[in-house]
């Protein structure tokens, strides 16, 4: 059953949204598969230049003038699931009141897949909104930072993030496209019964945390090719379960073309640029600590090919080599008692997305006040 919320618009925001609804409602439906309909904003020539394909919930509502001036401008977010709504409106406050009123700083990996396109965009951009943006590196982490007056700079930064999730697109349309398929036309996630053995075998190893949904990925084309990395390989063992969490609005994109070093990079990369595992969930968790504000946590069940492994170092890009044969490579490198890096994401096989609610979660307060006056339908 569909679930619905609504958010009231400020004056600002309809200022700023009359000028980029559509890049809101895009990144909404992009981050979160969260539609987004904008009431009492007349998004005028900006629905022109983000009206992707693929995407024909982001939609922008326009009322008449009459009509506009009647009634209190909102955003309503649908979405199948709870956590989904709660998820997009935590991004939206964020972006609508940041901790600092004059620079806001986008973390997302996919910025190193920028190219001149969007590098013209940017500079389009600083000079349309009369802000500045820099792009950086820091931690294993590609950000971009924008400083500007607080208005202007709110629509950049919808810009922005406009911008990356468009890569985040082009980049998946084309690893589809090495393993030889197409986007699916549906979900290659399945929700797991409650009362199933596959449930209950998860909860068994998520002890302390509560289990919001557990999905089962069925994605065929990874399939195919995670068989044939295996056989490549030549491992002798069989693979081991292992765990990433990651940012809920990779969810999505991991099912559809599997493990990326852009999707989950930990707080502390010190064995190498690659991609992180840990063979427990309590492992997961503090590889990869999150912020303090999350109310949600995703994590990815998955068969890894570890294979011939030695320890890892800061700055790998690629496994060292094996013996002396600089063309022979190890499989995998691992450090500490149970975290394994892989550098070819045809190594992991995604099974399952675990989705659950973090129990020290703590209220923000502009969530909080809005909260009041629009409490969330219960699970």
């Amino acid at each position: 059953m569909a679930r619905s919320e609504t958010i009231p618009l400020e004056e600002e925001m309809v200022s700023i949204l009359d000028q980029c609804g559509p890049a809101l409602t895009y990144v909404l439906q992009s981050k979160f598969g969260c539609t987004a309909v904008l009431h009492g904003v007349d998004a005028g020539a900006g629905a022109r230049k983000f009206k992707m394909p693929g995407f024909k919930h982001a939609t922008v509502h326009s009322d008449s003038r009459d009509a506009r001036k009647s009634i209190q401008p909102f955003i309503k977010l649908c979405s199948a699931y709870h956590e989904t709504l709660r998820e997009a409106r935590r991004w939206y406050f964020d972006v609508l009141n940041p901790a600092s009123k004059n620079i806001i700083t986008i973390h997302n990996n996919f910025i190193q897949h920028f190219g001149q396109r969007e590098f013209e965009e940017l500079l389009s951009l600083q000079t349309k909104r009369e802000v500045s943006i820099e792009e950086n590196f820091k931690d294993g982490r590609f950000g971009v930072t924008i400083k500007g007056a607080s208005r202007w700079l709110k629509a950049a930064v919808l810009e922005v993030e406009a911008l990356c999730c468009k890569v985040q697109e082009d980049f998946a349309k084309e690893e589809l496209s090495f393993m030889g398929t197409q986007s699916p036309t549906s979900s290659p996630r399945k929700p797991v019964d409650d009362n199933s053995s596959d449930y209950k075998e998860r909860q068994q190893h998520f002890p302390g945390l509560q289990i919001v949904r557990v999905e089962k990925v069925e994605n065929k084309a990874l399939k195919q090719v995670f068989d044939l990395m295996k056989r490549q390989l030549q491992v002798s063992s069989s693979s081991q379960r292992m765990y990433q969490r990651l940012p809920a609005q990779f969810c999505d994109l991991l099912s559809r073309v599997g493990f990326q070093m852009e999707f989950a990079p930990p707080d502390e990369p010190k064995l190498g640029e690659g991609i992180y595992f840990s063979g427990s969930v309590h492992g997961a968790e503090r590889l990869w600590k999150g912020s303090p504000d999350e109310e949600y946590l995703y994590f990815i069940e998955a068969q890894v090919l570890t294979g011939k492994s030695t320890v890892g170092c800061p700055g790998l890009i690629v496994p060292p080599p094996f013996a002396r044969d600089p063309l022979t490579l190890y499989h995998s490198v691992k450090g500490g008692k149970d975290i394994w890096v892989i550098f070819n994401g045809h190594q992991a096989l995604p099974e399952y997305l675990i989705t659950c609610k973090k129990p020290t979660y703590v209220k923000p307060h502009a969530l909080f006040n809005w909260g009041i006056a629009n409490k969330p339908q219960k699970n």
